[in-house]
């Protein structure tokens, strides 16, 4: 998957805000390029005429902080209640591993991961960190290099074909099986289960309960004693992020009038359509038609979709620095050309949530350059994949080689949210 690059040109107003400027109204204005099929290239640049601010909108009255990088993105609840959620903080309290799958990690090819920072410089391979987190077991019929700590809690366990390798911890709910298979963890490892693997070995202790057996092991110091069951991803339905009620909270509670944006600007899409948003919180239907779109971001922005996407040739979501986006989509995303999602280079400034339990496929010439939180969706990769971010699925299904690079700002996502 490589990065595919937008030609389109922004040229909105970005309202991010600091000390000693301010945005005016009449700086917020979505911008919506359009050029459907069959027409000329003359009109791809002109702005709709309808997409300029409304006189009617009125800006929020915490809009300069939260352009500043503080204050919520997002607001659950009533004005009664004032209950309230930052986007940061909600990023870094989800994406805290590279990988997590609800079920079963099943892998045909090789899978690596690793970390960097994306503000810090471009990415280098081998990083340390890059946490995995399964729920179910994990099978692997190629080598596994997991940069951070491995956290398996399938009583399954853990069933390798070839070397598994961890920069970190290790923490089995199950038996790690496997020959001619061995296994180096550099931290401690726990496995509640028999070690049955050609070889084991570990550059801390080495827990195992006492009624399971050990084959050939090396390890700073071997414990006999019970280790407890693990459950490294929260997946069950009363503690996941409810996307559903952010979505529908943002139908009625949004900034589209502050900038004379229709929800349904990126229905009917038959050619390309572009749309450039500055900060704000902003709701549409849903992205659906036949053609491309894009959506550019410069600025601090919140875009709740109702309806979820249904594109025919390809949908790119452009997020580059100031710019970072809170992206909450209510329905199936179905995407039959490239599907490019963020910035490689910084990832973490791209948090995508989804709500639908579907099928998402990225085909070849995908990128996805963000974070995704989907608890209920089977993401099928298909060719050699490159992943910058995070991943939080279902089930994770890849027919090439794998390789996860998480970029650790995420971590620090809520730095400039107010405190709780």
């Amino acid at each position: 998957m490589k990065l595919h690059h937008t030609s389109r040109w922004w040229h909105g107003v970005l309202c991010v805000l600091l000390a000693s400027t301010s945005c005016t109204r009449s700086d917020l204005v979505a911008t919506i390029h359009s050029r459907d099929a069959g027409t000329s290239d003359a009109g791809e640049d002109a702005p709709r005429e309808d997409a300029g601010p409304s006189d009617s909108g009125t800006l929020p009255d915490d809009w300069s902080t939260y352009c500043a990088g503080q204050g919520p993105p997002i607001v659950v609840g009533d004005a009664v209640s004032g209950t309230q959620v930052c986007g940061g903080r909600l990023a870094e309290q989800t994406f805290r591993q590279v990988l997590c799958t609800c079920e079963g990690l099943a892998l045909s090819a090789r899978m690596e991961t690793d970390a960097f920072r994306g503000s810090a410089g471009p990415y280098l391979p081998g990083g340390q960190g890059g946490d995995v987190g399964v729920n179910g077991a994990l099978s692997a019929n190629d080598s596994v290099s997991v940069g951070g700590t491995l956290r398996v809690g399938g009583a399954g366990g853990i069933q390798l074909a070839r070397t598994l390798s961890v920069g970190g911890g290790l923490h089995g709910g199950g038996p790690m099986t496997g020959s001619p298979a061995s296994a180096s963890v550099t931290g401690d490892a726990l496995v509640r289960g028999d070690v049955a693997l050609a070889s084991l070995t570990v550059g801390g202790r080495l827990t195992v309960p006492p009624e399971y057996s050990l084959g050939p092991v090396q390890a700073v110091e071997v414990l006999r004693e019970p280790v407890g069951p693990v459950t490294p991803c929260v997946c069950d339905a009363t503690t996941q992020v409810d996307i559903a009620a952010l979505i529908a909270h943002h139908s009625v509670d949004n900034d589209n009038a502050a900038i004379g944006l229709d929800a349904a600007a990126l229905e009917g899409i038959s050619g390309e359509r572009t749309l450039e948003l500055p900060c704000g919180r902003f709701f549409l239907t849903r992205i659906a038609g036949t053609g491309r779109a894009t959506l550019n971001v410069r600025a601090r922005t919140a875009l709740f979709l109702q309806g979820g996407v249904d594109l025919g040739e390809g949908l790119t979501v452009d997020v580059q620095p100031p710019g970072e986006l809170d992206l909450f989509i209510g329905g199936d995303v179905t995407v039959a050309g490239p599907l490019v999602l963020g910035s490689t280079a910084m990832p973490s400034r791209v948090r995508v949530y989804v709500t639908r339990s579907s099928v998402l496929a990225l085909s070849a010439g995908s990128t996805l350059g963000g974070n995704l939180y989907a608890p209920g969706a089977w993401l099928s990769m298909s060719g050699d994949a490159d992943v910058f971010g995070s991943v939080f699925v279902r089930h994770l299904e890849a027919s090439g080689p794998l390789r996860l690079h998480y970029d650790a700002d995420v971590l620090e996502a809520g730095s400039g949210c107010p405190s709780p």
